[in-house]
């Protein structure tokens, strides 16, 4: 099965990927971008995608979800994984020779305090964590190492000049699972749907109405700006729910009210 995944070989998205599959022989598709995962889904070049969405310290990442509604993805599952920042080095480096330090800017982020103790070193931004960790031993210097995951660290040959340097160690990103078509399912209990209201102002509080009517759960929600349409939104929605029936009332119940409005996946809730 192949699996596409944002960043190379090493990447904490290949990590979410073999956690989800355990011991199923999975091939990992490397994407620079998310827009290039997205596309290798729905394309074919890949089975399936795993792909952030959010993380518990940098917050929503709200261009993935309009990725995924572009490109007609299917949310077939979901993933939280706790993020363990390390900082690689070459063999023979140390914090101590270390000058410049590169990551994805997430990354950096969440491990800028452990750097308050050296100020000598410069925080540079990458495409990528795995990335950086190659970028690094590829240098081959003693003054550069790169914030990222262990198994990437070990795969590229570097040391551990610090384990776990992420400010909060309750640091965890969901990431959800993609699929070109719907996938058939013994039981789902969360589910996530776009939609666009009708331009009327009571329109949200009548939404809001039908989950509790309905008895479904709003987990979370998102509100991105439509261009060319100011001051109009299409939200994301995440529901939990009992039964399928539940959902389904929903969907028909909201329908009136709605512009737009399109069930992005159904899934078990991680």
């Amino acid at each position: 099965m192949k699996i596409a995944i944002q960043g190379i070989a090493g990447a904490f998205h290949e990590e979410a990927a073999r956690l989800r599959f355990g011991d199923r022989p999975i091939e990992i598709v490397p994407c620079l971008t998310f827009r290039e995962l997205a596309a290798a889904v729905a394309t074919g070049l890949a089975d399936k995608g795993i792909m952030a969405i959010e993380n518990t310290i940098s917050g929503t990442i709200q261009p993935n979800l309009e990725l995924i509604r572009e490109h007609q993805l299917r949310i077939s599952g979901e993933v939280i994984m706790r993020i363990r920042q390390h900082l690689g080095g070459v063999p023979g480096s140390s914090l101590q020779s270390i000058r410049k330090v590169y990551s994805h800017y997430m990354a950096l982020n969440q491990c800028r305090p452990f750097f308050d103790a050296y100020p000598g070193v410069e925080l540079i931004e990458s495409e990528d964590t795995a990335l950086s960790i190659r970028d690094v031993a590829e240098a081959g210097s003693k003054e550069m190492a790169g914030i990222g995951s262990a198994l990437a660290i070990a795969q590229h040959g570097l040391i551990v000049l610090g384990e776990g340097i992420e400010a909060s160690k309750q640091n965890f990103t969901r990431f959800l699972l993609l699929d070109r078509q719907p996938q058939l399912s013994i039981s789902c209990n969360k589910a996530t749907i776009s939609l666009v209201l009708q331009p009327q102002p009571e329109a949200f509080t009548q939404a809001m109405a039908l989950l509790q009517e309905h008895h479904i759960q709003l987990s979370k929600i998102e509100s991105l700006t439509i261009p060319g349409r100011p001051w109009h939104y299409r939200y994301y929605l995440d529901l939990r729910f009992e039964a399928e029936e539940q959902l389904d009332e929903l969907l028909q119940a909201l329908a009136p009210i709605t512009e737009s409005l399109h069930l992005m996946g159904k899934y078990t809730a991680n």
